[in-house]
């Protein structure tokens, strides 16, 4: 059977590979603000923000999606995968807090919309849209986050699903986590996974591009580090989005050499399937290595795809 036409139709992915970490409590925002990349204050809106924790090296230990759902409740919608290690690594630190950390696996559902009728199908259940890309609104204890103008999050309440699925199912066409994964790559936001583990600095992901960093909000654990790549340093490593034929998708860690060379060039960072059968991915190099790039298991070279934002060059970066 061929794949369907992605462009054509609105789409439902049940992002059973996500799943919210809840900070609770009086210090919720305080504790977060000392311990990631990204401003919480900010989240006083109604928006979201992209962010990361470092180590005191700046190599990130979580990736994160954070939503202030109340004054006393954010939300950290990360990879399934990554949720015992951030409950060990966020955990060390919040014992000094009046704040806890709860797995909201069982109070909340994740899926994503997208497609040329997504923003009529999700006002179907939500009732009304975001105002602006980032922002999120809050129907009867579920969250509607837009991250395009065919594209949300929707963090659905476990009470209110079969409600939410009555209301969009008929009008969507189910499709897999992958199909959501690739257009996060398309975007070019990047993830860290237990492959990844403190890989990599926030600026190697680009987080600095997708408002991941904020430079002026104060100390986080690895602020110093990342800060000074940001101030000082050239930076010389970005996150690109390539594709290339194979049958297997690299998992996250997976090295990238020169293929002229065999000399390390990089790391994957997310990969997926595409609907042309070849394998999409990001992946965080020197660089110098774009043109001559490739997986190091793989005989065919990267070819590099568009990103939504420009990626500066050294000098650009530091201005």
């Amino acid at each position: 059977m061929p794949n369907p036409d992605l462009s054509t139709m609105t789409y439902l992915a049940t992002l059973t590979n996500k799943q919210l970490l809840l900070v609770k409590g009086p210090d919720a925002g305080k504790f977060l603000q000392g311990q990631v990349t990204c401003d919480v204050k900010e989240l006083n809106e109604p928006v979201t923000r992209l962010g990361a924790q470092c180590n005191p090296k700046g190599r990130i230990l979580l990736s994160f999606r954070a939503l202030q759902m109340n004054n006393e409740t954010i939300a950290l919608r990360l990879p399934a995968s990554m949720m015992e290690s951030a409950q060990k690594t966020l955990g060390k630190y919040i014992v000094f807090s009046k704040a806890k950390l709860q797995d909201g696996g069982n109070d909340f559902a994740l899926f994503g919309l997208f497609g040329d009728s997504a923003a009529t199908v999700a006002s179907t259940f939500f009732q009304q849209l975001p105002t602006t890309y980032e922002g999120w609104i809050e129907k009867d204890g579920s969250y509607l986050i837009q991250l395009a103008a065919n594209r949300f999050e929707c963090w659905v309440a476990t009470a209110t699903v079969d409600s939410f699925l009555d209301a969009i199912e008929k009008k969507t066409q189910k499709v897999i986590a992958d199909e959501w994964q690739l257009l996060d790559i398309a975007a070019g936001i990047g993830e860290v996974y237990p492959e990844s583990y403190e890989l990599f600095t926030p600026q190697e992901l680009n987080y600095q591009l997708v408002n991941g960093i904020n430079f002026r909000k104060g100390c986080y654990t690895g602020q110093e580090i990342v800060a000074r790549l940001h101030y000082r340093g050239k930076l010389k490593r970005h996150m690109y989005r390539f594709e290339y034929k194979n049958d297997q998708i690299p998992p996250p860690g997976t090295t990238i050499i020169n293929s002229l060379s065999g000399q390390n060039a990089g790391t994957v960072v997310m990969a997926a399937l595409n609907q042309q059968g070849k394998i999409e991915l990001l992946a965080s190099l020197l660089d110098e290595q774009i043109d001559q790039a490739k997986v190091e298991s793989a005989t065919e070279k990267l070819s590099q795809l568009s990103l939504p934002y420009a990626i500066p060059t050294a000098e650009e970066a530091t201005q």
